[in-house]
């Protein structure tokens, strides 16, 4: 009897040591910073994985970021030092208009993303919430965890806070998802309301086996996410500005949980 106890003992302390070694682990693989060859190496990658993508893509016949809709169809893959989520957002015919792939790791969600349309290509590095913004190869901007907003001379320019955005469901006689947060919020740039972004609804939260059809007929996805203010004509940046906020909002908040 003593000698089981004691074979329990160690048994119990090899499973509990290993454990510790595990999460050691991955608290070390999810914060050790990258180098810059592998970063570069794996932006390449990234480039290159959404060049195939843009061949399959419809042209938008209307400025992108007035097409761009809270519908996507994607891949996600998570692991245990980093999530990688790629895939296509539609517009309101359906069509895929974008195509996209980001990875991110660390408790701080730091990572990166491409996306490009027929027409355009943008860059998205982001840590948290802040994130800085390229557009076919050039700086755009920034945006700081308040939701200000700096041109690529970091001169303030305007402000985009995004909301609180979670939910949770309630299960009585079927299940019933309800959302936190507010719908929508405004895009200031140059000292005037621009215009307001659709928060979209969370994916992480839908089991709907990448139908597009479903999406559209029964979750009833495929609202724009750009609603432009009254007698606005947005200039040349501005109209990169609203594209990069719009792919952004689906690709990246569309699955992940904002705090």
């Amino acid at each position: 009897m003593g000698t089981f106890f004691i074979i329990f003992i160690i048994f119990g302390i090899i499973v509990v040591g290993g454990f510790v070694v595990l999460i050691a682990f991955i608290i070390k693989k999810s914060t050790e910073p990258k180098s810059e060859a592998y970063i570069a190496k794996e932006k390449k990658k990234l480039f290159n994985n959404v060049i195939k993508k843009r061949k399959t893509l419809s042209t938008h016949t209307s400025p992108l970021y007035a097409e761009i809709t809270d519908a996507m169809s994607f891949n996600y893959v998570k692991s245990v030092t980093y999530a990688k989520l790629s895939g296509v957002i539609l517009n309101e015919k359906r069509k895929p208009i974008v195509a996209f792939e980001r990875i991110e790791r660390g408790f701080d969600t730091k990572g990166h993303m491409y996306a490009m349309s027929k027409k355009r290509e943008f860059y998205y590095e982001f840590t948290g919430l802040e994130a800085t913004f390229y557009c076919d190869g050039k700086l755009l901007g920034r945006f700081d965890k308040e939701g200000i907003i700096y041109d690529h001379n970091n001169q303030r320019i305007g402000k985009a806070k995004h909301p609180i955005k979670a939910s949770f469901e309630i299960e009585i006689f079927k299940k019933v998802k309800h959302r936190l947060g507010e719908g929508l919020f405004p895009l200031v740039i140059n000292d005037r309301e621009l215009a307001t972004i659709n928060v979209v609804p969370n994916y992480d939260d839908i089991d709907y086996g990448h139908s597009v059809d479903i999406l559209f007929d029964e979750l009833e996805f495929g609202t724009p996410i750009i609603t432009l203010s009254k007698n606005i004509e947005p200039t040349v940046d501005e109209e990169k500005w609203l594209s990069a906020f719009a792919i952004f909002e689906t690709a990246f908040h569309g699955h992940w949980l904002i705090p």
